[in-house]
């Protein structure tokens, strides 16, 4: 009778602890996360943007690996509002020798990337100007680029980023493929309201040569 009764108590244990575990896999699946969230007393709260973008990647039925557990880069771009300007990426590759680079990007609902450009690195090691393409996995996004006749319809940008260059733009959906319209042109991407994850491509990738429209955008922050 008594080990009846404790492997009935034990079914019980096991069962309300496995819908906990569901339930905050739900959890993070399905909350939307704010600027509320991703500060406290002003300081960028790495953990809870990591958070948000496991609950993005699960959404889209992709796997969460201790690989990217490990590896995951986020940044606010020291703008303070991650919520709207700011990336999450893994770096598969970044290979200084045959000059290649991969990554993944996550992006959440509505957040874009800092307008930026690639340019050539002339301190040592010397470095020629990043050239990129890009394959949107899941969501869509918003690809914007300099080169091209301001059009119409355009989202609204962030008041945290300020003015733009690039007011060309193409919608680039899952399964779709672009890439960089001009060497040394200023451009960025912007989630549309799903989110999306977005497979990089190009030649080796060095900060020195980041630079952003906005001056008070650093990637390393």
């Amino acid at each position: 009778m008594k080990t009846m009764k404790f492997k009935t108590l034990l079914i019980v244990a096991l069962s309300l602890l496995c819908t906990a575990i569901i339930s905050n896999a739900q959890d993070s699946r399905t909350k939307t996360y704010t600027n509320a969230d991703f500060y406290k007393d002003g300081v960028f709260q790495k953990d809870v943007a990591k958070q948000a973008v496991k609950g993005l990647i699960l959404q889209h039925g992709e796997l969460w690996t201790e690989q990217i557990e490990q590896n995951l880069w986020v940044s606010d771009f020291g703008l303070g509002d991650y919520e709207h300007v700011g990336l999450a990426s893994v770096t598969w590759v970044n290979d200084s020798i045959y000059h290649y680079f991969a990554m993944t990007m996550y992006l959440l609902p509505g957040q874009m990337i800092p307008e930026h450009i690639h340019r050539p690195v002339t301190g040592l090691p010397a470095r020629p100007a990043k050239y990129e393409s890009w394959k949107v996995l899941h969501g869509w996004i918003y690809n914007f680029s300099e080169v091209g006749e301001a059009m119409q319809g355009m989202p609204i940008i962030p008041q945290s980023f300020g003015d733009i260059k690039s007011k060309n733009f193409r919608i680039v959906r899952a399964g779709e493929t672009d890439r960089l319209k001009q060497l040394e042109t200023y451009h960025f991407m912007m989630a549309g309201n799903e989110g999306a994850i977005v497979d990089e491509y190009g030649v080796h990738h060095d900060r020195r040569g980041w630079f952003s429209s906005n001056p008070g955008a650093h990637p390393t922050k």
